[in-house]
């Protein structure tokens, strides 16, 4: 009978961990205390019997099983919404509502968290979910704007590149290859590897590198993030190539950078509907965006100005102060 038993409170703190990444945060965003949040995740996870988040670098990964639950419950807190006499429809109640890769969502968190402090009363939501799921949430209007990576392409939506980085090459302050200033595929060849997943684009793009090199690394790990191959690599378990944006600063004191030759590069792009006018506030925060990035030198491998968006995808943005509500 148990396993029967619904609460509103456990999905909250569920929802609120995803979004900011913390107990401590959803406990500011529920405006209770960090222990009340954790017991309810714990209590969920027993009743449910599964894994919802995985604690990575001081911050909660929502596991596949927990991302889905969380869109099952989209219509259960919209109708919560109607109960309180709020409409879900009325563009006026909703929060800008964001989504984004776990390799992208530290970003657009510190993104919001700035966004927010310039404009108390905007708000917001973030969710985490796969480069697919991002496509299928902009088709249905569950998001107003998504962030990635990948070079997906839709019919019903639009990629807005804002940002370009070279690939690296990282490893552990000691490994031998740390002396060579360029990395190329010749040197990686029976070296340990750390390779993305085969399903991502970019996989596909550094065998072929390696193949007409002759080169062969071993690989010792796959993973779906440059951010699980940055851990691994500080560690000392391998090299590997990735985009450094926005997992590395150029003053990262725990690892080894290089350039990797032959240049290629990553492209951080908006996700938008084609089918569906911008909001005024996701234009705001797309501008938000942008301009916090170009001011910030840091940014490991930064080419900002040739990952400009076409005048026509923000116009409007960039005109009408757009963002100044």
């Amino acid at each position: 009978m148990r396993s029967n038993w619904h609460s509103i409170r456990e999905y909250e703190a569920l929802r609120a961990v995803i979004t900011s990444g913390t107990t401590n945060g959803a406990s500011r965003l529920l405006g209770v205390t960090q222990p009340t949040v954790s017991r309810a995740i714990s209590t969920l996870e027993s009743r449910l019997d599964v894994v919802l988040f995985e604690r990575r670098g001081g911050r909660l990964r929502p596991t596949a099983e927990a991302l889905r639950l969380n869109a099952q419950l989209d219509r259960l807190f919209d109708a919560i919404s109607l109960i309180n006499g709020t409409d879900p429809d009325d563009p006026g109640s909703q929060p800008l509502r964001l989504a984004a890769p776990p390799s992208l969502s530290d970003l657009v968190g510190t993104q919001m968290a700035s966004f927010m402090k310039l404009h108390p009363g905007q708000r917001m939501s973030l969710e985490t979910c796969t480069s697919n799921g991002l496509v299928s949430r902009l088709v249905d209007d569950s998001v107003d704007l998504g962030f990635t990576h990948a070079d997906l392409t839709h019919s019903a939506m639009e990629l807005i590149p804002f940002h370009s980085s070279e690939a690296v090459c990282v490893m552990a302050r000691n490994h031998p290859l740390s002396k060579h200033e360029v990395i190329t595929p010749d040197l990686l060849h029976g070296v340990d590897f750390i390779s993305i997943l085969r399903r991502h684009i970019v996989r596909s793009r550094l065998d072929r590198l390696f193949a007409e090199a002759g080169s062969v690394p071993h690989r010792v790990a796959e993973v779906a993030t440059g951010l699980s191959a940055v851990t691994l690599a500080r560690q000392g378990c391998g090299v590997s190539i990735i985009c450094p944006f926005p997992v590395l600063r150029a003053d990262d004191p725990t690892l080894i950078i290089r350039p990797f030759l032959p240049k290629f590069y990553y492209r951080t792009s908006f996700a938008v509907s084609t089918v569906r006018p911008l909001t005024r506030e996701a234009r705001a925060f797309m501008r938000h965006v942008k301009l916090s990035i170009r001011s910030d030198p840091a940014w490991h491998g930064s080419d900002t100005k040739s990952a400009e968006p076409s005048a026509e995808s923000l116009l409007q943005a960039e005109v009408a102060g757009s963002v100044v509500f």
